[in-house]
């Protein structure tokens, strides 16, 4: 998406932020601008960097019920419409939630359950980033766009931050590729200290004891819709 100056323009980057319309659509370069590479979120709590090659949509920035926030990032060459850094074509998107006190990790199960009914594989975990591919649903988000997309989330200053990555079809990032652009974007979140004061310790969430019970979807998962 890029940022819009005519009534028209505004329009349809209001409408592609919120409803991640055509991948093609969001990413035609209409009005050239200065790349933006960072962006706070959350009330400032968390500061996003966006992965090498890719910007951050100003015109998308949004905040959410409760004190969230939601931003897209495409490739830098579509949002400023000039050369630079060769990346690959893809959609990204970042929500942060606040994290009700004493509330579990993100952990894969909670993650499948979150995008459920549809079909999960590749989850993993590292460097607190939960992650992986789910295998329908990314066709509905981007038309002409492949349907296996990622899905991760980590916590963050105190934030639940979900992360997704929507590509043509066909591309590289639906593989392990994609999985690494996901890793880096989640590398690039992280807690905004005071103004003045030295940056707080980050801190560790812990994972509650295994249970049978059927995890509960909460505020985890209406950071993600559901794919179809």
């Amino acid at each position: 998406m890029s940022t819009w100056i005519s009534e028209r323009g505004a329009r349809r980057g209001v409408t592609c932020a919120a409803l991640l319309l055509a991948l093609p659509a969001c990413l035609a370069p209409v009005t050239p601008q200065a790349p933006l590479t960072e962006a706070a979120l959350g009330n400032g709590a968390v500061r996003l960097s966006a992965p090498r090659g890719y910007c951050i949509d100003a015109d998308s920035q949004r905040r959410l019920p409760g004190g969230g926030a939601f931003v897209l990032l495409a490739p830098c060459t579509h949002l400023t419409g000039t050369p630079g850094v060769s990346a690959a074509p893809a959609l990204m998107t970042v929500s942060v939630m606040p994290q009700a006190a004493g509330a579990p990790a993100p952990d894969a199960r909670s993650l499948a359950a979150a995008v459920a009914p549809a079909p999960v594989r590749g989850e993993g975990q590292e460097a607190g980033l939960v992650y992986a591919q789910v295998m329908r649903g990314g066709e509905a988000v981007l038309p002409g766009g492949d349907p296996r997309h990622w899905r991760g989330a980590r916590v963050v200053a105190g934030q639940l931050a979900s992360l997704a990555l929507y590509v043509p079809q066909g591309s590289t990032l639906t593989g392990r590729e994609g999985r690494l652009l996901l890793g880096d974007l989640a590398a690039g979140l992280s807690a905004a200290a005071p103004v003045g004061a030295a940056p707080a310790k980050p801190a560790v969430a812990t994972a509650p004891p295994p249970s049978a019970a059927t995890p509960r979807r909460g505020v985890f998962a209406r950071l993600f819709p559901v794919s179809n």
